[in-house]
């Protein structure tokens, strides 16, 4: 007799596995974006993200149309379809962005026996280029849109794949990202599982929501097809049928906490708001002050261990009414405090617990006296500072002071912000970004980490916060602190005007190094120096260069420039990262660095601010400091900042900064380029007055 012990014992498998391409294998939906807003451009035509997310999972030839009607691009349909082509293949020749989890998934099904068939509404030669950069043999069956009659959504790509492997589709598991493949895949009678990439898919009959396909293994997928086969069985056997499935569902209740719920429809949206910048930044709360839920203002540092002190040139009437604005509109005021002490300075400070203490003491008093709903905490002197070999140390000094902080505050009703560079890990090395902060032990004790992810490229041209360095930060921030709510995304609303070469002898005086620039201000220079601006999908950034010529009476030169910014359409794409991701809230970078496209991009994805506004406390005033260098806190004296540095080099983004500077931001002006990287206010403002051109 034959023992099928082993046989009986094996896991079961799929059928077959059918893949998508576009989105589910490859990160290739960007390539097509951005190629489809180059030739939109290209025929003077106007592109969208709404248009391009619209035809995500489309036939060619059906996305070509669209393009056609929609972008003004008069060319015959497979002229746009090769055109499209022949620009994605050079990308992904360049580099292949492989989805995570997808080549070790093909892998383990490879080496396990498992069919596998690409179903792709891409054609084949765009098909092949992805597949030569995989071992051989990874697909048994490339299915492209030119060989189908019918493009997804009609079933016939997953019937024709599933039969021409020798299966019936409903023996096979389908992996799609789009609604469209989604709806194709459900319709071939596939067991589907749906990863969302670029285009959100609700809940809905006839599949699975997983977050990535680092969440299915061949375990899994086996369970799966196992299910399906059993759901079909006759009534005749149902009560074994049931039993089974509860054996499985048992199983797969071990990933459960893999399963995606739908994304909320929208998100919470804070602020900051430097003093440099009320005069935007006024109207804007004004305006727009009912979508937002913590307003900071962005004028306060830490001199010492008791000396919090507002900036020399703020104007406290422009101050107080911003205050007074945002709690009229129900946001809450939750002030920044920034280090301004000298480098080392505040790692010695909360290193000595005594200073920590009287620091905390400080801290608890000046919200309490400005009648403030909480504070935020931005020291980034660790970060960029004091040198990486201090991190060991202050590491543990902050997390001491952070706890320490957050008692009093929540006792008192009030809440614990902490703004802070990206990790990109949970490691402590080079490569894992700020660990200095812990978010990890800092987590349980803060209301909200404010992220700020942003000042990417600082030092020569590039992108200022890379839509690939965004979620690096937000999957690193997420796998450390294990609370979504409290996780917060900087999204900034400026960028950086670089020099690329210099011809010429510059007068003196003239800023000729890297400047700022803002969504506010953009316009004002793109139409001074005629210039059109591009947004790279990839980057979700805008660019140009241009040229720009210096002269007085004597010398003269000519410069090239170019400029990296994040646009409004940018803004919405960081604003939908942090919201699919289920983050607690967006903070922008800056209250008076936006525009009212800004707005119009941000406001359909902003959750309704507090429900009750702030009661102010009769006969009280605001402490924002409205004399020169104002100094608040327990035993404090001294006169504050006099218009020097009140903070070294940081990090919201825009040129180097200094608290108590005195020109606007996001304007060409002529402070040069320090090359640092920043923080909330190298991302603010620079010293100087605008250049004259």
């Amino acid at each position: 007799m034959i023992d099928d012990r082993a046989t009986r014992s094996a896991p079961a498998r799929p059928a077959a596995v059918l893949w998508d391409m576009d989105g589910t294998l490859v990160d290739t939906e960007p390539y097509w974006i951005a190629s489809e807003y180059a030739l939109v451009a290209e025929h003077g035509g106007t592109w969208s993200d709404e248009h391009a997310r619209a035809i995500v999972g489309f036939d060619l030839r059906d996305a070509a149309a669209y393009i056609r009607e929609h972008g003004n691009v008069d060319m015959p349909i497979d002229d746009i379809v090769n055109t499209l082509l022949d620009d994605v293949i050079l990308r992904v020749r360049d580099k292949v962005p492989w989805r995570p989890g997808a080549r070790e998934l093909l892998r383990e099904l490879r080496h396990n026996g498992v069919p596998c068939a690409l179903v792709t509404m891409s054609w084949r030669r765009f098909a092949e280029a992805v597949v030569d950069a995989l071992p051989d043999g990874s697909f048994d069956l490339l299915v492209t849109g030119d060989e189908v009659t019918n493009g997804k959504p009609h079933p016939e790509p997953y019937t024709s794949a599933a039969s021409s492997l020798g299966f019936a589709a409903k023996d096979c598991i389908a992996l799609e990202d789009s609604p469209t493949g989604v709806r194709s895949a459900v319709a071939a009678g596939c067991t589907v599982y749906a990863i969302p990439n670029v285009v959100d898919i609700p809940p809905g009959p006839g599949y699975t929501l997983i977050e990535s396909l680092r969440d299915l293994d061949l375990a899994t997928l086996g369970a799966a097809a196992a299910s399906a086969t059993r759901t079909r069985r006759t009534l005749a056997i149902a009560a074994v049928v049931t039993l089974v499935l509860v054996a499985i569902i048992a199983v797969l209740a071990t990933r459960s906490d893999k399963i995606a719920a739908p994304p909320p429809p929208d998100i919470p949206i804070d602020a900051w708001a430097p003093y440099w910048a009320l005069d935007i930044a006024n109207p804007s709360a004004s305006a727009h002050g009912t979508w937002l839920r913590d307003v900071s203002p962005f004028w306060f540092t830490a001199q010492g261990a008791t000396q919090i002190v507002t900036a020399a040139n703020l104007d406290g009437s422009a101050g107080d009414k911003l205050i007074s604005t945002a709690k009229s509109k129900g946001a809450r005021v939750v002030p920044s405090i920034f280090d301004g002490m000298p480098p080392g300075g505040m790692a010695a400070v909360l290193a000595d617990p005594v200073q920590r203490a009287a620091h905390v003491q400080a801290i608890v008093s000046f919200v309490a006296d400005g009648h403030y709903d909480g504070v935020d905490i931005d020291y980034e002197s660790f970060a960029f500072s004091d040198g990486r070999s201090t991190w060991d140390a202050t590491r543990a000094s902050w997390v001491a002071f952070i706890t320490e902080l957050g008692a009093p505050l929540h006792a008192a009703g009030k809440t614990l912000t902490v703004s802070v560079p990206p990790i990109l890990d949970t490691g402590r090395n080079g490569d894992s970004g700020y660990w200095v902060y812990d978010y990890a032990a800092i987590g349980p004790v803060v209301d909200h980490i404010r992220i700020m992810a942003y000042d990417y490229s600082t030092s020569e041209p590039g992108p200022v916060a890379p839509l690939d360095y965004v979620r690096r930060a937000i999957a690193a921030a997420k796998d450390a602190v294990h609370d979504d709510s409290k996780l917060v995304l900087g999204v900034g609303l400026h960028g950086y005007n670089w020099p690329l070469t210099t011809d010429g002898t510059c007068p003196a005086g003239t800023a000729t190094g890297r400047t700022a620039v803002s969504e506010a201000s953009i316009d004002e220079l793109l139409a001074k120096r005629q210039a059109t601006a591009v947004h790279d999908a990839v980057t979700g950034e805008a660019s140009f260069t241009y040229q720009a010529t210096f002269q007085d009476a004597t010398t003269s030169c000519t410069q090239t420039r170019e400029v990296h910014y994040i646009d409004a359409e940018g803004a919405r794409e960081r604003v939908d990262l942090a919201r699919t991701a289920r983050l607690g809230g967006v903070a922008l970078w800056a209250l008076g660095y936006d525009s009212p496209q800004t707005w119009a991009q941000i406001g359909s994805l902003a959750a309704p601010a507090n429900g009750a506004t702030t009661t102010s406390v009769s006969g009280s005033t605001p402490a924002t400091g409205s004399g020169s260098g104002s100094v608040i806190g327990s035993g404090s004296t001294g006169s504050g900042p006099t218009g020097s540095t009140a903070g070294t080099a940081s990090t919201q983004g825009g040129a180097a900064s200094t608290v108590g500077g005195s020109s606007t931001p996001g304007r060409e002006t002529s402070a040069p380029d320090t090359s640092v990287v920043t923080s909330n206010v190298v991302a603010g403002t620079a010293v100087g007055t605008p250049v004259a051109e």
